[in-house]
């Protein structure tokens, strides 16, 4: 069993790509939380168990510093894809340190133009809420999850949910 784990340091930077075109750079970024929905059954009382087949709404909430004309990708209403970067540092054993580079890819869906702040001497900062059709997330060029609610693909660790259902329909 390993003795150590690499440890990854703080956030370096963070790029939004709509459409392929950057939009927002050093924004904070929730990525969405895949959640399986879940199930009863009866034994020895309730057991509940996840259902892989069927997730939760996944959101992707982004917090942008500015009013600007970037704004208006972010907020149309079409299904667009975003690409959201970012870069921390990986302390390896020997003390070593990279960049290691993660990448998250999203289909998503506007929830609508977030209400703007606006107050003189202040910093506008508004939250962009997206509602996530398809989320996949990569650390260091391997793939931890890929969930797709239209194609009913959820895979996680290189291991597939829903293979074996696909295969029983």
């Amino acid at each position: 069993m390993p003795r150590y784990v690499d440890l990854r340091g703080p956030i370096a930077a963070c790029t939004v790509y709509a459409r392929g075109e950057l939009v927002a750079r050093d924004v904070t970024v929730t990525l969405p939380a895949v959640t399986p929905s879940t199930g009863e059954v009866r034994g020895m009382g309730m057991i509940e168990f996840p259902v892989p087949t069927q997730l939760e709404a996944m959101e992707l909430a982004m917090t942008k510093q500015g009013i600007d004309k970037e704004l208006g990708p972010l907020a149309d209403m079409r299904s667009q894809d975003l690409e959201v970067r970012w870069v921390h540092d990986l302390m390896k054993s020997d003390g070593t340190t990279e960049p290691e580079g993660c990448k998250a890819f999203l289909r998503c869906l506007s929830k609508g133009l977030p209400g703007l702040s606006v107050e003189p001497g202040s910093p506008s900062e508004n939250e962009i809420a997206l509602s996530v059709l398809r989320y996949q997330l990569f650390v260091g060029g391997e793939e931890i999850v890929l969930a797709d609610k239209l194609n009913c693909i959820l895979r996680v660790n290189g291991v597939s949910y829903t293979d074996a259902l696909d295969s029983l329909l």
